[in-house]
């Protein structure tokens, strides 16, 4: 979460991306040392030495700033790994290694998962949240899909956004289950099963239906 300029960013741009990314910084620091639940807004701000309404400009609530941190590692990690998972030969493989490096974070980070999936179910219900700003691990995804889709593997009558949905309603439930109980399977294996979920549905490729005869 670097602080590069950016190509055509002005001054004003550049100042309120290096407060959020500030704000971000000192309030994940406070978290990991003392805890989401003893963390203020307060505290934040003083530790940021922002006003108190600067940083409720920016964020409203601290599982907004929790948020953004997760996806400013999502965007990191799909930029170090997309280049290497379009090396790989199809979908699947591409499919089975993007997920399998995104929740290997996930697997190391459950507290943060949490909240940050948390407050993005409320804002989906509530409305709120913006369905335009995918996370690096959404492109990654995306792009895999629209390139099945180039290559035939995957049907082309279909919207790259249609066809992502069941992955991400998978995926969603997935984490949301293992978040319960950590202890009831391995969230990277039950992901990979998504994968075939996927691509061929709930049918038994190992024992084909049988017919049935008069």
């Amino acid at each position: 979460m670097g602080s590069k300029n950016i190509p055509g960013e002005g001054r004003a741009e550049r100042k309120k991306r290096e407060t959020r990314q500030k704000i971000v910084k000192v309030a994940m620091d406070l978290i990991q040392r003392q805890g989401f639940d003893n963390t203020t807004m307060e505290q934040i701000a003083e530790e940021a030495d922002i006003a108190r309404k600067t940083l409720y400009n920016y964020f409203p609530v601290k599982e907004a700033i929790v948020d953004q941190y997760v996806r400013e590692m999502s965007a990191e990690l799909a930029q170090k790994t997309l280049k290497n998972l379009l090396k790989l030969p199809d979908t699947r493989s591409r499919l089975l290694a993007a997920l399998d490096n995104a929740y290997e974070w996930v697997e190391v980070n459950p507290e943060i998962t949490g909240i940050c999936l948390g407050y993005r179910l409320k804002n989906t219900c509530n409305g709120s949240l913006n369905s335009d700003n995918f996370t690096g691990t959404q492109s990654t995804l995306a792009e895999i899909i629209r390139l099945g889709q180039e290559a035939g593997e995957l049907r082309q009558d279909a919207s790259v956004s249609l066809l992502i949905t069941p992955i991400e309603v998978f995926r969603g439930v997935v984490v949301l289950d293992w978040l319960k109980d950590r202890s009831r399977f391995e969230l990277r294996k039950e992901m990979a099963k998504i994968v075939d979920l996927f691509l061929y549905g709930a049918i038994n490729r190992e024992e084909p239906p049988k017919m049935k005869h008069d």
